[in-house]
Formats: structure tokens, C-alpha cells, sequence
């Protein structure tokens, strides 16, 4: 299995709605809008999400990717 795997199914998921979890339990939702090989993340029309319910919007927000505990893309 090459390394790069993980980062080509980010690529691949450039533009369709993603969920991001946190390492402090928080989970992001929105739409991918660029990643890095770090797993740095930016996403639109963010939401932070809690009990399946928009918690917060927020727009842009970056993810740095030492933040991240999994990532939930589109199959």
C-alpha cells in the first residue's frame, strides 16, 4: 500500500462535503476546499456539529492536520 493513499482520497474529495473529528472530540462538517500533505484542511461552509445538530457556523475555517482524528469522505 503506498503512503500516499490517504492524501489521494483527500484530493479526490476536493469539493464534496466531508466530516472532520478532532482531537478535543469537536466534529467539523463542510465542503473540502484545498488539503496540503500534511492533512491541513480548509473547508466552506463549515458547521461545527453536536448530537447530529448544527452547533456553530463558521464559514472558512482551517484544520491543521496534527489536530485531526479521522476524516469522513464520501464514498
Amino acid at each position: 500500500m503506498s503512503q500516499n493513499q490517504p492524501i489521494k482520497a483527500l484530493e479526490a474529495s476536493v469539493n464534496d462535503v466531508v466530516s472532520v473529528k478532532l482531537k478535543d472530540q469537536r466534529i467539523f462538517r463542510g465542503r473540502l476546499t484545498r488539503c496540503d500533505v500534511y492533512m491541513n484542511l480548509t473547508l466552506a461552509d463549515a458547521e461545527e456539529i453536536e448530537d447530529d445538530q448544527a452547533k456553530a457556523k463558521y464559514g472558512q475555517v482551517l484544520i491543521r492536520g496534527n489536530n485531526i482524528l479521522w476524516i469522513q469522505v464520501p464514498e
